[in-house]
Formats: structure tokens, C-alpha cells, sequence
């Protein structure tokens, strides 16, 4: 065998020669030895596509390295044959310790993998929720549209004071209703838009917009008078002083026909 170690001896150094954490004179006795031995250039070319997935994390694992490593995780550890131990005498003693570092080194790349895979799901499961959150917006737009041209829907115009900002609104005779992307700046983290409903002479919040708002649905009492939005403190209040950014009076109710 090259450099006189066994065969066994040098398989336990493959893992370490394939990261590079070998001294010089083992690595020439392991490269002397994967030039007769294919199985062990196979064990090599494992371990390095192991390294490389966990060093691109986010990158597709090469085919048919996830098999090999769950293999390798069910297999059982080798039985430790103390006979030979013995026989060997104070070279094997010596080599002893290098199958507890390949054991230890083994373990810890087991534990990276399964953490590159949790960051992978969370990952992905972000994506899904995103995605979701997607359809689940792309949905309200669509029904907000419906409610638009329903013939018993009243539709509001809200307008600034100076006619620059502006933005719209509809309504259905059960009370429900849907601002439609009004035309307003982002606010700054700490401040929010909030939509009001006008009932009287009292405002009564409808809910907190944030601040860019979307397509917001909400549910107001059938005898508003007026729509309003104004810019408050981040969270939303439940009164406010604030002069509306947006206002816009709402329409009589639509009667049946007979």
C-alpha cells in the first residue's frame, strides 16, 4: 500500500484530505492511493460536492448527493475490533484517534446540512406566504372591482383640498365598501394613514391604511355622510383633529325599483 498505510487507514483519511486537513505526507499517501482505488475517488468526489453545497448556500445540491448522505447517516458505526488494535501496536494507537476526528467531522457536517435545510424552508416558506399575501391582495382588487360597477354600489370621489391628491371609493347598500388605491405620498415609519367615516357630526375610524395605502376594504353604518383620510401617528387613534388629506361626501342611497 502507498506509503505503508492499509487500506482501512486511508479511507479514514478521505474525508479530511477532502477539505484539505491532512499534513503533506498524508496527502501524497492518499493521492498515490485514488489513483488504484475507484471507490475511494468516488468517496472523495461525495465529500468535496458536500463542501461545495455548503459553501453556496441557496444553490441546487448536485444529483444524487442527499441519497448518499442519508445512507450514510443510517448506516452503523463500525464495530471497533480491539484484537487488531493490539496487534498493531503503537501506530494503530496512534491512528485511533484520527476515526473519532473523521466521527466528530462527520457529525458536524451532518448538523450543517440540516441547518442550510431549515434556512431552506423558512426561505421558502416566506415565499409561499408572500405568494399568498399576493393572491390574497390580487382577490380583494378583484372584488373591490365588482363592487365598482354593481348598479347599487354608490361611489365616492375623494379629493384634497387643493384637487392634487385623490382617490376613490365604493359602496354597497349592506355597508360594506373598498378604497381604491388612493393617490397619496408614503409617510415616513412613524406616521400611518387612517380612513374615517363621517356619521353625523362624529368621526368614526374605519381603519388603519399604513403608509402607502392599497385596496382596503371596510365596513361602515348605511347613514355616512362623508369619507375622510387623515395622517396620524403609527398604530392608528381613535379620534382625531387631524384636517383630512382626502375627503369626499357620499352619495344618497341608491332606491329600487319597484
Amino acid at each position: 500500500m502507498a506509503a505503508g498505510l492499509t487500506h482501512i487507514e486511508l479511507e479514514e483519511l478521505l474525508g479530511a484530505y477532502a477539505v484539505d486537513a491532512v499534513s503533506p505526507e498524508e496527502a501524497e499517501a492518499v493521492e498515490l492511493h485514488l489513483r488504484e482505488c475507484p471507490c475511494c475517488r468516488d468517496e472523495v468526489v461525495t465529500h468535496r460536492e458536500v463542501v461545495a453545497f455548503l459553501a453556496q448556500v441557496g444553490a441546487r445540491a448536485p444529483a444524487g448527493v442527499w441519497p448518499r448522505i442519508i445512507g450514510s447517516l443510517e448506516e452503523a458505526p463500525p464495530k471497533l475490533d480491539m484484537s487488531r488494535i493490539v496487534a498493531l501496536g503503537p501506530r494503530a494507537t496512534r491512528r485511533a484517534p484520527r476515526w473519532r476526528m473523521a466521527a466528530a467531522a462527520t457529525a458536524a457536517a451532518a448538523a450543517s446540512v440540516i441547518g442550510v435545510l431549515g434556512v431552506k424552508l423558512v426561505d421558502q416558506d416566506r415565499r409561499l406566504r408572500t405568494l399568498s399575501a399576493a393572491v390574497e391582495g390580487r382577490s380583494l382588487e378583484n372584488t373591490a372591482m365588482a363592487a365598482l360597477v354593481d348598479t347599487r354600489a354608490r361611489r365616492v370621489q375623494l379629493k384634497s383640498l387643493d384637487d392634487k391628491l385623490s382617490g376613490e371609493a365604493v359602496m354597497l347598500p349592506d355597508g360594506s365598501g373598498y378604497l381604491l388605491r388612493p393617490n397619496l405620498p408614503s409617510l415616513p415609519g412613524d406616521r400611518t394613514y387612517q380612513l374615517w367615516a363621517l356619521v353625523g357630526d362624529t368621526r368614526i375610524s374605519l381603519g388603519v391604511l399604513g403608509q402607502e395605502p392599497a385596496v382596503t376594504a371596510f365596513k361602515a353604518v348605511t347613514d355616512v355622510r362623508a369619507l375622510a383620510v387623515t395622517a396620524e401617528r403609527a398604530g392608528g387613534v381613535t379620534t382625531t383633529k387631524e384636517p383630512p388629506v382626502l375627503m369626499g361626501w357620499v352619495p344618497e342611497a341608491k332606491r329600487r325599483r319597484a
